[in-house]
């Protein structure tokens, strides 16, 4: 959503971009000018003083999101609503607040990013014509910082971004995440896991953590180890790991810190996605196999991932002796594409001028609105 509102002023269309929780610091550092979210007014309140044309939602880990009452805010006031969708996990979650209805908070149309993300609101039950391939905004965002990266110097950068790494050994960096989530039942040790750990904690992140800590153990030569902390961790949760890190980056520009990096190691996090696109090499390891079918790197085969303690061990000295050889990451990556945030305009621009939002449901031939 961060670069939406400029580029859609730049098609003569005003926009009130509303955030909260950490989307507002967030949004505030990528350069886009929020309005926090009043609690003291209702959606409906907002909405028929603004009276937009459109209202645009994106999904949050909160079951009692505001983007929710705005939905139904919306629907009862005849506005058309948009979801915009960063990637196809979680889909069964996303909208269905604290019911058991996976879409019902859904808005009538959809903006998502890549065909995995069509096909799994379409199993859901949505309506095929109501949900839009627009490829990722970010990613045009990501590609723009990769090639301003790739016009500085690798070895000044290095410098930067890891002064103590004196012997300018291999940088891997561990991206880590929250043991929460859209479904918290997965964030904790299952009968289904096929990773253990050291045994006795229980965490996702943390059971991750101890195996890729402890493959690392292993090896002949140890590279120089980052670990990059989530916004929402803290580092208390994570404190019995920090010795086992020569850094631990909060501040630092993300991008900049994968980009100069060697191996970025994670889970499933936004981040290791960004990394890839980024043309770096990138591992996910994860406790359960389903979870393979996470990200849309993992989906393209773009990002290696393992769920066992053998796969782990045998993967990552192979991908750590191919960056010692300062192999280039040349897989063809069919599903990102430059021009997403036009695309994803275009197609709001569509919404915006159509009559109506009435489609023809094909099962029984009457006309429905969503």
């Amino acid at each position: 959503m961060a670069r939406l509102p400029a580029a859609l002023a730049g098609h003569g269309w005003r926009t009130l971009l509303l955030a909260e929780g950490h989307a507002y610091p967030y949004l505030l550092q990528r350069g886009a000018k929020p309005d926090m979210v009043n609690h003291s007014i209702t959606a409906s309140e907002i909405l028929d003083q603004l009276k937009p044309r459109l209202v645009a939602v994106g999904t949050s880990e909160n079951p009692d999101t505001f983007g929710f009452k705005l939905v139904q805010a919306a629907h009862a006031l005849g506005i058309k609503t948009l979801g915009v969708i960063d990637a196809f996990g979680n889909a069964d979650y996303r909208f269905r607040g604290q019911t058991d209805n996976p879409l019902a908070y859904v808005p009538e149309w959809l903006a998502v990013p890549d065909q995995w993300t069509q096909e799994a609101y379409i199993s859901l039950g949505y309506h095929p014509d109501h949900v839009t391939v627009c490829g990722h905004p970010h990613y045009d965002y990501v590609l723009d910082i990769r090639a301003r990266l790739e016009r500085e110097n690798m070895r000044k950068l290095r410098r930067k971004m890891f002064p103590a790494n004196k012997k300018d050994a291999p940088v891997v960096v561990f991206v880590s995440e929250i043991s929460t989530g859209l479904n918290p039942g997965k964030y904790n040790r299952t009968p289904d896991y096929t990773l253990q750990g050291r045994g006795k904690l229980t965490g996702r992140t943390e059971i991750v953590l101890e195996e890729f800590l402890d493959a690392l153990a292993v090896l002949e030569s140890r590279p120089y180890l980052v670990l990059r902390m989530h916004p929402k961790n803290t580092r208390e949760e994570l404190a019995s790991f920090l010795r086992g890190f020569d850094y631990v980056s909060e501040k630092e520009d993300p991008l900049g810190l994968v980009y100069a990096s060697d191996l970025v190691v994670g889970m499933t996090t936004m981040l290791l996605m960004e990394a890839a696109i980024m043309g770096k090499t990138t591992l996910s390891i994860v406790p359960r196999s389903d979870e393979k079918r996470s990200l849309p790197t993992l989906m393209a085969g773009i990002t290696p991932c393992v769920t066992t303690r053998e796969e782990l061990r045998a993967v990552l000295p192979v991908l750590l002796e191919r960056c010692s050889r300062k192999e280039a990451d040349n897989k063809k990556k069919g599903f990102i594409q430059y021009g997403s945030l036009q695309k994803t305009v275009a197609f709001i621009e569509d919404l915006l001028t159509r009559n109506s939002s009435s489609i023809m449901n094909k099962k029984n031939g009457r006309i429905s609105n969503h």
